[in-house]
């Protein structure tokens, strides 16, 4: 087995989901007089700290949501990452695929167990009561992909690396965009290098994954009851 060290490219390095977007403040920070004085077909953008931007509609009642659907999500790779760049022949494109759809599974499954242990009822049809979540991810750059065998090697990485996130939460009868957020975040820098594969890239999204999600689920809790 063949041992090869990665640098981060650029002095970026990712993973499979290294990203944590605050949405705390997508739904719970108090309005700006902006966004009070909005009208209700406008979404406003609010400065929240450690966010890249937030918008949202002003006079939302999210009490009427009782139920969620979290839909499919999409992933799409950094316009930088190169599979080529892996392993001695890189990646084929069914490899490529692979990835996303596992990024996908992961973080649909995430959302829908994080909110189900809340208490929300997840539904998989539009009905009237029903919120629309919409967690999609971009810009994904994969420093240490899992390879084929033919490719296998051990990789090495500094930090877990960087992606975007962006969420959208709808009406899902109307399709009504309600609230948004895009964040983008690298990995952890733990400041030495260590083995990267795809048990430690899932363990990295897990971890993550929960933590977003547990953060929707808790923002939502607060929007619902006025707080």
């Amino acid at each position: 087995m063949m041992s090869r060290l990665y640098l981060a490219r650029r002095g970026r390095a990712a993973t499979l989901l290294t990203c944590v977007l605050l949405i705390g403040a997508l739904l719970s920070t108090p309005c700006t007089a902006a966004v009070a004085d909005a009208a209700p077909t406008e979404l406003v953008p609010v400065s929240v700290t450690g966010i890249d931007s937030v918008r949202r509609r002003a006079g939302v009642n999210w009490s009427v949501y009782d139920a969620v659907l979290v839909a499919p999500v999409k992933v799409s790779f950094s316009a930088m990452w190169d599979p080529r760049d892996y392993g001695r022949f890189g990646l084929r494109p069914r490899d490529v695929e692979r990835i996303r759809s596992k990024v996908a599974a992961l973080a649909q499954a995430t959302f829908v167990k994080v909110l189900a242990e809340g208490g929300y009822r997840i539904v998989d049809r539009v009905d009237a009561g029903v919120l629309q979540i919409e967690p999609n991810i971009i810009d994904l750059y994969v420093n240490a992909p899992d390879l084929p065998d033919e490719n296998r090697h051990q990789s090495y990485v500094l930090e877990a690396g960087e992606m975007t996130l962006a969420l959208d939460l709808r009406d899902a009868v109307t399709g009504t965009l309600l609230a948004e957020a895009r964040d983008r975040q690298r990995g952890i820098d733990r400041g030495r290098f260590t083995v990267a594969n795809s048990v430690t890239n899932r363990a990295e999204a897990e971890r993550v994954l929960r933590r977003w999600a547990t953060l929707l689920r808790d923002s939502l809790d607060a929007a619902r009851q006025g707080r």
